[in-house]
């Protein structure tokens, strides 16, 4: 069998080749390409011969093992079903698309398990969705293995997780047809920003809190949206990761899918579910995938891929626009509502950096500094803002800047990783630090002259070259 991170191959069967020269080069590129022409004339350079009859199995032998799509395109209709029957018996996961001449409306876009297409339909875009939709499947299968069958997962996201995360473990758990009691989705955190909670109300779903010692017994673990050298500790074993975010260790993983291209890994998790079952995405469910694109893309301004805009596209006329506005538009309390205002009361913007740090705050107001530093990217002279307060234990910062260039996820790891956990996107990043091992080199006596170290370091990470980029792991 092909290694799993090989590209889906491509079969032509077809009595009229030349109309295949007119497909973009795009959709074959890097893919293996057969055809099957009828005589014993040379093939295009992009292809490779099938000699044989095609209404026989066994003339596909050379396909064997290959995840693989069949375009038929013969001028009799019977010989295109006798040929696709072949295709079928010879590697039954195939998916086939067969072209109409006779425009027969009967045919209908889908039958007999196989995809008929007017002969005037774009062939090029048909096969890249079949493509897209054959990566899917295998990724599903590569995640189904990676549970070995055990019928229960959970879902670990971040300490403070966002809707990206929730709704990315929502729909890998329903595309794994697994049920919420025996599959959790869980966090070592807390929820804290008040228009997450609002997505959890809404969508009735729990994310549980659990300790470390409960963590130990939650497995088989499926990380979503966050990868193990996030957290500061051994982690069980994981079964698999899915995210979007860049690598920052190295680390064992049963199945791992990590497209640091895509925007959000609601795109990517959504993709996991349409690809076993259009039907089980509800209408909640598409709203919430919506809204983790939404968030994590800044509403496709920043970091979005093409395919997030398909997504975004596929999803929108499905969610629920009036519960998509009630998330967006949280209520908050006095004390929320009173810090934002003597916060903004200092801020100031230096060197093109806008700079608040806010002191000690109760544990549940964390979300303050994310919401903080989004709002004061807004001011003038801005390019990158940071916002940073006490919770517990730990130092909070959330940054932002206007352009990817900046790589503030990269910036912020390399700078303070060593006191906790940090790292992030491009223009969005997030560090947690513990305030003992911040203290142990940077001694503060009072407020005001941590907020001055933090300040500094964060300078220094900012104007230091930034480390050399991590190669892109894929799925695996």
């Amino acid at each position: 069998m092909p290694p799993a991170t090989s590209k889906v191959s491509v079969l032509f069967v077809s009595d009229q080749p030349d109309r295949l020269r007119a497909l973009r080069q795009s959709t074959l590129s890097g893919r293996e390409v057969f055809l099957w022409t009828g005589d014993r004339k040379r093939v295009p350079a992009w292809s490779v011969a099938l000699r044989g009859d095609p209404a026989k199995p066994s003339t596909y032998a050379p396909l064997a093992g290959r995840d693989a799509i069949v375009v038929i395109d013969l001028s009799s209709e019977a010989r295109a079903r006798r040929v696709a029957r072949a295709v079928r018996e010879a590697f039954p996961p195939a998916s086939v698309l067969v072209i109409d001449h006779r425009r027969r409306a009967r045919h209908g876009p889908a039958r007999d398990g196989l995809t008929w297409l007017n002969e005037g339909e774009l062939l090029a875009d048909a096969i890249e969705l079949v493509l897209r939709r054959v990566s899917a499947h295998r990724r599903l299968r590569g995640l189904r293995r990676a549970l070995r069958g055990q019928g229960r997962a959970a879902f670990l996201v971040q300490n403070d997780p966002d809707p990206d995360a929730i709704a990315s473990a929502l729909a890998l758990r329903r595309a794994l047809g697994l049920r919420p009691e025996r599959s959790p989705i869980i966090t070592l955190g807390q929820v804290t920003r008040p228009e997450n909670r609002r997505l959890i109300e809404e969508l009735g779903v729990v994310v549980r809190h659990v300790t470390r010692r409960q963590l130990a017994a939650s497995g088989p673990l499926v990380l979503v949206d966050v990868q193990p050298p996030y957290f500061t500790m051994k982690l069980p074993e994981v079964a698999a990761v899915v995210d979007h975010h860049p690598t920052t260790g190295i680390y064992r993983a049963g199945f791992r899918d990590v497209r640091t291209f895509f925007g959000a890994s609601a795109t990517m998790s959504a993709e996991y579910l349409l690809a076993d079952n259009e039907a089980a995405l509800t209408t909640p469910l598409a709203t919430a995938l919506l809204y983790g694109i939404i968030t994590d893309t800044k509403s496709l301004s920043r970091s979005a891929s093409d395919d997030d805009l398909q997504m975004f596209a596929y999803l929108f006329p499905r969610a629920d626009q009036a519960m998509l506005r009630r998330i967006q538009h949280p209520s908050y309390g006095p004390l929320a509502l009173k810090r934002f205002g003597q916060a903004l009361q200092r801020g100031r913007v230096r060197d093109g950096l806008a700079y608040i740090h806010l002191g000690r705050l109760p544990e549940d107001q964390e979300h303050i500094v994310a919401q903080l530093a989004e709002f004061c990217l807004g001011m003038a002279g801005a390019s990158v803002s940071a916002v940073s307060g006490i919770f517990g234990t730990n130092i909070v910062m959330s940054t932002r800047a206007l352009a990817p260039d900046t790589r503030l996820g990269e910036r912020l790891r390399a700078a303070f990783m060593r006191y906790g956990s940090a790292g992030g996107h491009p223009v969005m990043a997030k560090a947690v630090m513990d305030l003992e091992a911040w203290r142990r080199i940077h001694p503060f006596g009072d407020d005001r002259s941590l907020e001055r170290g933090v300040l500094r370091a964060l300078r220094r990470a900012l104007a230091a070259q930034p480390p050399a980029r991590t190669a892109v792991s894929s799925p695996s």
